[in-house]
């Protein structure tokens, strides 16, 4: 298989993760115009990349999904989490959703780092967004 195959089948994967957490939660992913931006010491727009956001208990919830855990992925969605808490608000929460925690029979073990609030299961993330009462 090409490496241009490779990469477009995990584009569909992720897609696909996305629609069916849309579906289950109805919450629509953020378009970038959607989405809160500082100016940042280069005087540039940069906006704070995420694929859903919602409330919950007056808590902002930004959630990032992603097929399978890799911790650069983790270090990415840090980074984002830590410019919005430090330019915007810090009352909110960062989630990183993961489709798998298996890959090739091992169990990943995600290790927080500053930003990331937790690593969860997209079907636990599900649970939680459907049963928010400030919805």
């Amino acid at each position: 298989m090409t490496h241009s195959k490779t990469n477009q089948e995990k584009c569909l994967n992720g897609k696909s993760l996305e629609d069916k957490f849309e579906l289950l939660t109805g919450l629509k992913k953020m378009l970038n115009k959607e989405k809160p931006f500082f100016i940042n010491s280069l005087g540039k727009k940069q906006i704070i990349d995420f694929d859903f956001k919602t409330t919950i208990d007056g808590v902002d919830i930004f959630i990032d999904l992603t097929t399978t855990f890799r911790s650069d992925r983790l270090k990415q969605k840090a980074y984002n989490a830590i410019m919005y808490k430090t330019n915007i608000s810090t009352d909110c929460k960062f989630y990183m959703g993961v489709g798998n925690l298996i890959e090739n029979g091992k169990t990943k073990n995600p290790i927080l780092i500053e930003g990331i609030d937790n690593v969860i299961l997209v079907d636990v993330l599900v649970k939680m967004v459907n049963s928010r009462t400030d919805a």
